[in-house]
């Protein structure tokens, strides 16, 4: 669907795309090239040298399990995507993967999902003291006019 719409897209001599690129590497470099970003980062990492505190995110670790010769239509799981949101389980999701696409396997692929603190920010941690100090990136973030802050990390919310 998506995959050569987003190609044609690109595709403009107008559009420069770089991968594995920090926007901060380069963001000088951008200045008076670009009319408007759409910034997707961390809000707090935008506004780093200002010296605020961080806020809070939480990450993920992944964990792969493989079901091995259950049967070609056999599922392990009853939804592709299964969460598990009590405390009773160290992990909040899990993913089958054999259910998206009608994939024909003897196996079964799980994705084990475990929130932690450490790694990649994934979603915020919307308690009263990230809370207030997002409020004060929000009234610098409606200041930069060629910006628009876009996603949950730039928001400080989750979008679901």
């Amino acid at each position: 669907g998506y995959t050569k719409f987003v190609q044609r897209m690109l595709n403009h001599p107008n559009i420069e795309v770089h991968v594995n690129t920090d926007y901060f590497d380069v963001k000088s470099q951008l200045e008076g090239k670009c009319a408007h970003t759409y910034y997707s980062g961390p809000i707090d990492n935008y506004f780093a040298d200002l010296g605020y505190d961080k806020l809070e995110y939480r990450s993920i670790n992944f964990e792969r399990q493989v079901i091995k010769d259950i049967g070609t239509n056999t599922l392990h799981f009853p939804a592709s995507v299964v969460n598990y949101p009590g405390a009773q389980h160290n992990f909040t999701r899990v993913v089958e993967y054999k259910h998206f696409l009608k994939q024909k396997s003897d196996h079964s692929v799980l994705f084990y999902e475990r929130s932690t603190h450490e790694g990649d920010p994934y979603y915020p941690v919307p308690n009263e003291r990230n809370q207030d100090l997002y409020k004060k990136y929000q009234e610098m973030a409606d200041k930069e006019a060629e910006v628009t802050f876009v996603g949950r990390l730039a928001n400080y919310k989750y979008f679901n």
